[in-house]
């Protein structure tokens, strides 16, 4: 059966550590972009957080819904330990297959048209370049997922404000 469509942008699903995953309140950017729950979010040079876009650092993942311009306080998971659940983008690539575990990969993101995100990852974008904000940590442990198209994925941030990346093998 194949991998159904289904972004929702990135799930907190466990701690590295075993610890517990813990919610974090942080303030906005007065002109965020709209922000959905499970979109990732960027450190601006302020300390105010946004929606991440192409090229930042991938800073958080936000556990509330935030309206464009808001500059408002939201939850979000800050925690560079944490593994997130993600599916990949349409057709097949690098991270359709079990080869793309352990390597490093790009975010796709896009207004959310409700309160979810449909922030997703890019299954070309596997590499080993340490910039990349995303790190596979492996196939997301879920009934009815499978490499492929769609598949869902445990990822970790890679490239942060805190740390620089490290290159995938």
């Amino acid at each position: 059966m194949p991998n159904r469509d289904n972004p929702n942008g990135f799930t907190p699903i466990r701690h590295r550590n075993g610890g517990d995953i813990r919610a974090e309140k942080i303030k906005l950017a007065a002109a965020n972009a709209k922000i959905g729950i499970g979109d990732p979010l960027t450190r601006t040079a302020a300390g105010l957080y946004d929606r991440w876009s192409g090229g930042n650092t991938w800073d958080g993942v936000a556990l509330e819904p935030a309206a464009a311009s808001s500059g408002k306080e939201i939850a979000a998971v800050l925690d560079d330990d944490v593994v997130f659940e993600v599916q990949t983008d349409d057709t097949t690539g690098v991270l359709t297959a079990e080869t793309g575990i352990h390597l490093n990969a790009d975010i796709i993101v896009a207004n959310p048209p409700g309160s979810r995100s449909i922030a997703e990852l890019d299954e070309s974008s596997g590499a080993t370049t340490a910039t990349l904000p995303a790190k596979v940590v492996g196939l997301a442990r879920r009934q009815g997922n499978a490499y492929g198209q769609f598949n869902r994925l445990e990822v970790m941030m890679n490239q942060t404000a805190k740390h620089a990346g490290t290159a995938g093998v």
